[in-house]
């Protein structure tokens, strides 16, 4: 549907009426208004409630962005990645609240403010989760030695079912320092090298165990 049309259509209706108002009359006219003026007041409601909710979701995005999660894990480099998977846009900013405004941006004109709400509460669980030392940095980690210690054909063949965000997880839970522009062949290379080295020292390394 297409609103401007529609506001178009009824502005030039409501025109024509408001200077014949005094000339018309007939019952099928009347019944035919009384219908629409039925029809329009359901519209308008139907129109404040989504405007209300629209409203809410923006609201909500904002708030999510000032947050202390927020504030403790959003970097331009996960609001570009958001931008990019949520709605297909590149953001300009290379300043954090330059960025955030942007994004905003984007994502009410998009209508998107869902979406990136849902990618950035995850995305902010995540490092929560690898940030608190838990079951899943345990896993991570053992995961690391064993990567390390695949032979070069078992080692292709594992990663090549890994997607970039994995690699990056192991990569950040074990110490390895790489950008957001590092790709995935580079990042590869990095995992296999420090991996290999952790599992050579395996004797001399606290790896934490699998046992609950």
């Amino acid at each position: 549907m297409n609103y401007s049309d529609l506001a178009s259509r009824l502005s030039q209706i409501g025109e024509r009426l408001a200077k014949q108002a005094n000339r018309l009359e007939g019952e099928i006219l009347g019944r035919s208004a009384g219908k629409l003026a039925s029809h329009l007041d359901r519209f308008e409601e139907q129109l404040e409630s989504h405007l209300a909710s629209r409203k809410s979701r923006e609201v909500f995005l904002e708030n999510l962005l000032r947050s202390p999660t927020s504030k403790k894990h959003l970097t331009i480099a996960l609001l570009k990645k958001a931008s990019r998977e949520v709605c297909a846009k590149r953001l300009k900013s290379e300043d954090l609240a330059a960025a955030k405004r942007e994004f905003i941006k984007l994502m009410h004109g998009a209508g998107k403010q869902d979406l990136a709400v849902e990618f950035l509460k995850e995305a902010f669980a995540t490092a929560v989760r690898v940030e608190s030392g838990g079951k899943d940095k345990a896993l991570l980690q053992r995961e690391f030695i064993r990567l390390g210690q695949l032979l070069d054909e078992e080692f292709a063949k594992e990663i090549s079912s890994r997607s970039i965000a994995e690699l990056r997880r192991v990569a950040t839970v074990n110490g390895i320092r790489f950008t957001d522009k590092t790709d995935r062949q580079r990042l590869t290379t990095l995992v296999r090298r420090y991996a290999q080295r952790a599992a050579f020292n395996l004797p001399a390394a606290r790896v934490p165990s699998s046992r609950t």
